[in-house]
């Protein structure tokens, strides 16, 4: 017996150990899938013909459109395009009719003949639809070239593709002309090419909600060959609790290759209770809205702090949610000489909201976290003075803004050009090892907490700039992501300059709709630009050539403008002294146009070839304006010295300055002669 208890015992220890090692399902590590079913869609064909893909979201349409265009006959099979989803997502679909449409113009025709099909490729089978009837007549001009397949129920399985080819068998024109031709175009935002679908496109899955306090976090997890695209830009996207939907922005992370939504729920009651937790979904305006429900229990308990401040993820945030957040970038700028050089110095504010400022904002109180899986813009960042007790705390401490604005100066390029899709070097116009000084500050607009609140990132430069060189000052800084950090750009800078200074020939390149005005005075130039909802890919460059020479710095040229005009307008009057100057008069409206020019900010050249235009005129007026009337009058009646005839006496006037001068008496004819 005892031979068998001293065996026993370590047997019973051992499975003791055993089952409390083994692995025990846990239910808040739960996920549900909910949704979701096959659904109608509108496709959007984009992409290069050969290699185009599909979507459901008006967004991805670029501004100008694919086109493939067709200026000869065909007589054998010719392919056109093609466009497919890969990989598909996984799911049943049920028999429809898919309606293909693609726009067309016919140029320089009477129309044109035409047998096309397009064949779809789904579940591993393939199906055609034709022309109908099999040879369609194309009128001349724009329209749309229709074709409908019949397609049967499957299953689409995983990595597999959909995809949609559009080909001719036989086209010919009616009564061609030069250049006539066919073009199909599509992928633009002016165009309807589509392909109209009954397909899955999405999954909807709910993670176990977790409890902090009162505060419910629960999380959706929203699953689609699209990605980030499906939750940005679907139609409708909601979820709820107890069928009440929940409001307000969802803390978005990523979850593999798809997007996790949190959403805080508030709790009324404390104690262990079920939860009816639904979400839904809508793709496109007009079609179904897909949705499903299910129950999670949960714990919800005061614990006297009235509340942690909302969802705070382990994992990085992500930047965007697929549609980008505005920019507001104002710049201020100052230029001034001195003695042997012309200082450019620039105080740039970027103001961001939404999703890149929570993302900025959780990055300062993760400053120094070693997680391999943070991206680089933020790994990059050292501890430095942040202890443990400041991070992580859900807000954003002193010493976490002081050791990022600190580490940015040698960090920016990365944690800009990487993390905020901002080229750095091309918003300050040069390279940042050309800076006299750089320096970076984070205003956080009243709240310090991590939250989707917006904050503004401020950057103060100083710089040498050449003298009489036309120099770049900015270009266009934001890099075009796939899924775009920013939705648009407001921009607006002012340039000031000292009495001594000239920015000469200001002038921005590129973006048609952003407006400068430049104006100069005795005391300085300034320069405003504005350009309001800039698309992001908008490109632009700002010029002008900083000088401090006297021909060209608003204190010298408006001087010698005034003086020069001032000068004509002495000479002119001088000259018509004994002249009418009614036409001089009316001519002084001259004058305000030279300092228009001034005002304007027109180059130097151009205003003094202006002012000597004015004086030009001015003069010649002079030179040719009629004598005064009374001047004539006066002149027939000049007095001429005299000298008595000593023959009769009669006094005789003396017309003439030459010596000697023989003159007639007028009185009896002798000849008077006078030597002096």
């Amino acid at each position: 017996m005892v031979v068998r208890n001293s065996i026993s015992t370590p047997l019973v220890l051992c499975v003791i150990l055993l089952l409390a090692y083994a692995p025990i399902k846990n239910a808040s590590a739960e996920s549900v899938e909910i949704c979701c079913d096959s659904t109608p869609v509108e496709l959007h064909l984009l992409g290069s013909a050969g290699s185009g893909t599909l979507t459901p979201f008006v967004a991805e349409l670029m501004d100008e459109s694919e086109e493939e265009k067709i200026t000869d006959a065909i007589s054998q099979k010719r392919e056109i395009g093609r466009w497919s989803i890969d990989p598909a997502w996984t799911g049943s679909f049920p028999s429809s009719t898919w309606e293909f449409s693609i726009q067309y113009e016919v140029e320089n025709a009477g129309g044109a003949q035409i047998n096309g099909s397009v064949i779809v490729e789904i579940a591993g089978e393939s199906y055609v639809g034709s022309t109908n009837p099999p040879v369609q007549f194309l009128p001349p001009g724009e329209g749309k070239f229709e074709v409908d397949i019949n397609v049967d129920s499957g299953a689409i399985s995983s990595s597999s593709r959909i995809t949609v080819k559009l080909e001719v068998q036989h086209f010919i024109f009616t009564v061609p002309g030069a250049d006539a031709g066919l073009t199909f175009s599509w992928g633009g935002i002016d165009d309807e090419s589509t392909v109209s679908a009954d397909i899955p496109l999405v999954d909807l899955i709910l993670d176990e909600p977790t409890t902090e306090g009162m505060e419910v976090y629960v999380s959706m997890v929203v699953a689609s060959p699209f990605g980030q695209m499906t939750s940005a830009h679907a139609n409708v996207l909601d979820l709820s609790v107890n069928n009440a939907v929940l409001s307000g922005e969802p803390i978005k992370t990523s979850s593999g290759e798809f997007v996790r939504l949190t959403w805080t729920w508030n709790a009324i009651d404390e104690g262990e209770q079920t939860i009816v937790v639904g979400a839904s979904i809508q793709i496109q305006a007009g079609t179904p809205i897909l949705s499903g429900s299910t129950e999670f229990v949960v714990s919800p308990f005061d614990d006297g702090e009235g509340g942690s401040g909302g969802f705070y993820p382990s994992e990085e945030p992500l930047r965007t949610d697929g549609s980008g957040t505005p920019l507001i970038t104002n710049i201020d700028m100052i230029v001034e000489s001195n003695e042997d050089y012309i200082t450019l110095e620039r105080v740039i504010s970027l103001s961001v909201d939404q999703e890149i400022a929570y993302w900025m904002r959780w990055g300062m109180d993760n400053i120094g976290n070693d997680d391999p899986a943070l991206s680089q813009p933020l790994r990059i960042f050292k501890n430095g003075m942040v202890g443990d007790e400041e991070r992580r705390n859900r807000l954003i401490d002193g010493v976490e803004k002081n050791e990022f604005e600190t580490q940015m100066v040698n960090l920016a390029i990365t944690y800009m050009n990487d993390g905020m899709a901002l080229e750095l070097e091309e918003l300050i116009g040069t390279d940042v090892l050309d800076l006299e000084r750089i320096s970076f500050s984070v205003d956080l607009r009243g709240d310090n907490r991590v939250t989707p609140h917006p904050l503004t990132l401020r950057i103060s430069t100083l710089e040498i700039l050449p003298e009489d060189e036309v120099t770049s000052l900015m270009r266009n800084f934001i890099k075009i992501q796939p899924s775009p950090i920013w939705s648009s750009l407001d921009l607006n800078i002012r340039i000031d300059t000292g009495m001594m200074t000239s920015l000469t020939g200001a002038q921005i390149k590129g973006e048609d709709s952003i407006d400068l005005k430049h104006r100069r005075t005795i005391f300085g130039e300034t320069i405003e630009i504005s350009g309001n909802n800039l698309e992001p890919s908008a490109t632009f460059t700002l010029s002008a050539m900083p000088s401090d020479g006297l021909q060209n710095t608003p204190l010298s040229l408006s001087i010698a403008t005034l003086l020069v005009i001032l000068g004509g307008l002495w000479i002119s009057l001088r000259i018509s002294k004994n002249k009418r100057r009614g036409a001089i008069y009316m001519e002084m409206i001259l004058i305000p146009i030279a300092l228009v020019s001034l005002y304007l900010a027109y180059p130097p050249f151009t205003v003094g070839v202006i002012c000597a235009i004015a004086i030009t005129i001015w003069i010649i007026t002079a030179v040719a304006s009629p004598t005064k009337k009374g001047l004539k009058n006066a002149s027939k009646n000049i007095s001429y010295p005299t000298i008595e005839c000593p023959a009769c006496d009669v006094l005789n006037s003396i017309t003439s300055n030459e010596r000697p001068l023989r003159i007639p008496c007028t009185g009896c004819s002798r000849i008077l002669k006078i030597v002096e």
